[in-house]
């Protein structure tokens, strides 16, 4: 893979990482169906452009700063999102959705120490690794109606 490719890939992959695991601003009252899927999706579709800004970087030093930049990011969102209260015959889904994110933080976090010691191999592993688990989570949020991180 091309590091060109890979950077793409590794963007597209952490991107989805992160907009996945991007939603927020709670309270302490449950939300319905209706207003937990609308606070989510407000907050992907803002991740959304943030991942769009970061645009296609062509080297690797250049790919592991904006992983950086997004992983940082993705945090605060999964931060965030689990503020928010779903509506009790959502909560095992939520809860599911949000220990993947966290599992795919922590690879997106390991794709970036691989690509500072310039491993595209490892990098590369972690990003098919991770299709699984983005995979599921995408299903997850569908079901939950959060259809920017859904799509993303």
């Amino acid at each position: 893979m091309t590091k060109s490719r890979l950077g793409t890939v590794v963007l597209l992959a952490l991107g989805a990482v992160l907009v996945l695991s991007s939603c927020g601003g709670g309270g302490s009252k449950r939300l319905t169906k209706k207003q937990y899927a609308a606070k989510a999706d407000t907050l992907c579709a803002a991740f959304n452009q943030q991942v769009k800004a970061a645009g296609s970087p062509k080297t690797v030093a250049a790919i592991a700063a904006a992983y950086d930049k997004l992983l940082s990011l993705d945090r605060k969102l999964v931060a965030d999102l689990k503020k928010l209260k779903p509506p009790a015959n959502e909560e095992k889904a939520a809860a599911r959705a949000m220990t993947l994110s966290d599992e795919q933080a922590t690879r997106a976090a390991a794709v970036v120490a691989a690509l500072k010691k310039n491993d595209i191999t490892k990098a590369s592993a972690l990003v098919k690794e991770g299709n699984a688990n983005s995979s599921e989570r995408k299903t997850i949020f569908k079901q939950l109606g959060i259809t920017a991180c859904a799509n993303s």
